[in-house]
């Protein structure tokens, strides 16, 4: 007597179930994936954003503090280093430190066409002065007042040149290498080094610059000077490191200002 065996009951396969599961999450990250793509994409977007704003938010007021200082701002020149004819009444003042990278931009790319195209022809005199930001050029300050030192031997423009460069580059061994370099009796200038004795100046000429509203490196200013009280009345104001063009609008355009 035959006998028939019931069907087998079909269970499922243990890797049927598992590639099921990878398969779904799999789909999930193909999904999440773009999700996470673009949240990023627009929180990079909202900094960028929100950089720029703040960007422009301060360069619109400092140009509304230069506006509001043309005409009526007056800067004394009296005593600072200058470049340029003495009966060149159209002056061209640049607040500076000489650890800012723009600064350095400025003395390397723009301040050649300056010199060429306007100091040297007589058309402006040139004033550098003293803005170190010692918060983040700490030692710049120093190669300010070396500046300084050396200025007292009649050595200013001999040294100045040597002093742009980057933030660490100013030790007191670095300074003293310059000045002997640019031919500053070295015995002098340690005991002006020493005494701190230029130090007042260096802070004044701060000052100076944020009682104009200048609040970054370089800061310039242009004007027209009197040749008897060395006192320079604002009519223009730059900042940052413009080309060269920028300098010329400006420039002409106080020129076409002098008294005929």
């Amino acid at each position: 007597m035959s006998t028939e065996s019931p069907p087998a009951s079909v269970t499922p396969s243990s890797h049927g179930a598992a590639g099921r599961s990878t398969a779904g999450r799999t789909s999930a990250w193909l999904i999440a994936l773009p999700v996470l793509c673009l949240v990023a994409t627009g929180g990079l977007w909202w900094q960028t954003r929100s950089e720029l704003s703040a960007m422009r938010a301060t360069q619109q007021e400092l140009i509304a503090v230069l506006d509001a200082a043309r005409g009526s701002a007056t800067i004394d020149v009296s005593g600072d280093p200058a470049l340029g004819s003495d009966d060149a009444i159209v002056t061209l003042i640049e607040f500076s430190d000489y650890e800012c990278p723009f600064c350095i931009r400025h003395f390397t790319q723009t301040m050649g066409q300056i010199d060429e195209r306007f100091i040297r022809t007589g058309r402006i005199q040139y004033v550098f002065k003293d803005f170190p930001i010692a918060q983040l050029h700490p030692e710049a300050v120093r190669a300010h007042q070396a500046a300084r030192c050396a200025a007292e031997q009649g050595k200013f423009w001999d040294l100045h040149p040597r002093l742009f460069s980057a933030p660490g580059t100013h030790t007191a061994e670095q300074l003293e290498r310059h000045a002997a370099e640019a031919g500053v009796a070295l015995d002098a200038y340690r005991a002006c080094m020493t005494s701190n004795q230029t130090m007042a100046e260096v802070r004044a000429s701060v000052d100076t610059a944020v009682q104009l509203g200048a609040n970054g490196t370089p800061s310039f200013f242009v004007g027209l000077r009197d040749p008897k009280t060395h006192q320079v009345r604002v009519l223009q104001g730059l900042s940052g490191a413009q080309p060269f063009e920028e300098f010329e609008k400006v420039i002409q355009a106080v020129e076409a200002r002098v008294p005929r």
